[in-house]
């Protein structure tokens, strides 16, 4: 019985898909299929045309889509894994597999990095799925059931691994390979993947004859972009001072994170490079990493220089520039051998920044006292784009979301409370509301649920704070923007209180014996021994200080003395 079906579309790589295919020959089992579909390459692929292990089937050039569906239709696997034609893989590629498909799940992430090593991605749990470079498919196995016949849409020549992706159903069991044993080829301009997207040729091998060009004023080129770095505020704040004065198109051709996309495209134009060519006038390299993409013709090459030269970071800049542009004085000298260049200074923002909420909870992160509430609160904030820091004071060992902080717990947070600008209790009930009435004593305004007690304390909604319902249905969290000036809390009186208390009681006469002075102890151990009290083993020669009475007893019973 085939447990896998290992398919490779191929398109004119011969001797990296050899390599590949050495690697892949050396691991398989009987239990293991290799199908390759020669997409209609220039010259057939015959290396391994009479392989027991690789079977090979030519088919017209119909792109890659249609080269894995007709591995799709072949294959006889229970598992199904894809592999480019130009990357490789690790020796214990599908032993790796066979380890992880042997808990029967419907998908399972591989983890990868490129041959450079400049790339990578560890996915070893749900939290790593979602990032834009795992949207392909080489870095997934499927169960074939699992696929239930969906087929790829063979009419995308680029995006076609992330429209298979989302016609998939939601996995109801999937594992991880931690483990980096897939290969990838970046930056190969002759690539299979840039080839295709570059449309560098025709069915029967001929060039194609040249597109329509892109025609602009400024290219501002980065082949990919992270989610925040220097480079990536520098080009939103270029963009942002100089969009009245030209006509700006930023071109990146491999990655780049969407909302960095979200953000720039509402003041230029934002395009991932493709098939058509782009002519400007002006072209900004940013990185001197980057080699600039043959689609792309400039009339002049402005490179910009945002790092300086060190034992870590050594790239030489490239001598076919009419500008070098570096961002300091200091970026220049680290040089030694750069004569002709510019010293501009970075931009900085021209609008305000958004008001960032400090958000305080001090709880237990359960149910019962509004976990789930919390994190729902949480991606309302970040919906609606309003930034927020949340210190989350609680013994429990919980898995918070961006822009909430794990605390360790406290005996007093009101040093906190006083500085932030909501206390949030989410409770699904409080009998008194500990932390709800020492922020309104402290005249800190509070975000809270309905619970009985805020009607006994007086609470006002939108004076006080504000209410959000039990089911997060409505929480309008723009309103929070607007944070209540509160007088200072009055709902509850200490003099009031100890009246009572003493009219319950009753009259006594106090001795007063007991004095706070010698209450504690310091005492250096002579051994090791373990302390319930304070939850944990005391070191030879540790000092430590404890209440008196317990500190007496391990000196007489000789295992500390007195400091």
């Amino acid at each position: 019985m085939i447990k896998l079906s290992i398919i490779i579309p191929y398109y004119n790589t011969e001797a990296m898909t050899d390599e590949l295919l050495g690697i892949l020959e050396r691991q398989v089992t009987r239990e293991c299929e290799i199908i390759l579909i020669d997409d209609g390459s220039m010259l057939p692929y015959v290396p391994y045309q009479d392989s027991e292990t690789v079977k090979v089937y030519r088919q017209e050039n119909k792109g890659v889509s249609a080269a894995r569906n007709n591995g799709l239709k072949r294959a006889k696997g229970e598992y199904i894994v894809f592999i480019d034609s130009d990357d490789l893989v690790t020796d214990d590629y599908i032993e790796q597999i066979f380890q992880a498909i042997a808990s029967n799940p419907d998908t399972v992430f591989i983890s990868w990095r490129s041959l450079d090593r400049r790339l990578g991605k560890v996915i070893q749990n749900e939290s790593d799925e979602f990032n834009p470079w795992n949207r392909c498919v080489w870095n997934r196995v499927f169960k074939k059931t699992y696929i239930k016949g969906l087929k790829f849409d063979e009419s995308l020549m680029v995006a076609e691994d992330d429209d298979f992706l989302k016609h998939l159903p939601e996995p109801k069991s999937k594992t991880y390979i931690p483990k980096q044993i897939y290969l990838y080829r970046a930056g190969r301009p002759d690539g299979l993947t840039q080839r295709k997207i570059n449309g560098d040729f025709l069915p029967d091998g001929r060039a194609k004859p040249e597109k329509p060009r892109i025609k602009t004023q400024v290219v501002v080129y980065c082949a990919n972009m992270q989610k925040i770095g220097g480079i990536e505020t520098w080009l939103f704040y270029w963009c942002q001072n100089m969009k009245d004065d030209y006509d700006i198109m930023i071109v990146f051709r491999d990655n780049m994170d969407g909302r960095q996309i979200a953000r720039l495209s509402k003041i230029v134009r934002v395009y991932k490079l493709m098939n058509v060519g782009i002519d400007c006038e002006v072209l900004i390299n940013t990185r001197i990493t980057d080699e600039i993409p043959k689609q792309i013709r400039a009339k002049r090459i402005i490179q910009m220089v945002h790092g300086c030269y060190s034992t870590l970071f050594c790239c030489d800049i490239q001598p076919n520039r009419d500008t070098v542009v570096c961002v300091s004085e200091v970026v220049a000298k680290s040089y030694t051998n750069l004569k002709d260049y510019k010293v501009i200074h970075n931009f900085l923002s021209t609008e305000e920044p958004k008001p960032c909420l400090f958000l305080i909870t001090a709880s237990r992160f359960t149910r019962e006292k509004g976990g789930e509430r919390m994190l729902k609160l949480a991606s309302a904030l970040k919906k609606a784009e309003i930034p927020f820091i949340w210190f989350v004071f609680s013994h429990q060992d919980t898995k918070l979301v961006e822009g909430m902080i794990k605390m360790p717990e406290t005996m007093d947070v009101r040093s906190f409370i006083q500085k932030c600008d909501y206390l949030v209790q989410l409770s699904d009930s409080e009998g008194f509301g500990y932390s709800i009435v020492e922020a309104l004593e402290m005249g800190v305004p509070v975000i809270t649920t309905p619970v009985e007690v805020l009607e006994e304390l007086k609470f006002r909604d939108g004076i006080d704070g504000y209410i959000v319902p039990f089911d997060m249905t409505d929480i309008q969290p723009e309103r929070f923007l607007t944070i209540p000036t509160l007088v200072k809390y009055s709902g509850t009186n200490n003099e009031t209180i100890r009246k009572q208390w003493k009219q319950l009681i009753g009259r006594m006469k106090p001795t007063h014996s007991y004095t706070t002075e010698n209450a504690m102890l310091e005492i250096q151990m002579l051994e090791n021994v373990g302390d319930l009290e304070l939850g944990r083993e005391l070191k030879q020669g540790e000092e430590v200080t404890m209440r008196r009475d317990r500190a007496l007893m391990w000196v007489n019973l000789g295992k500390a003395v007195i400091k």
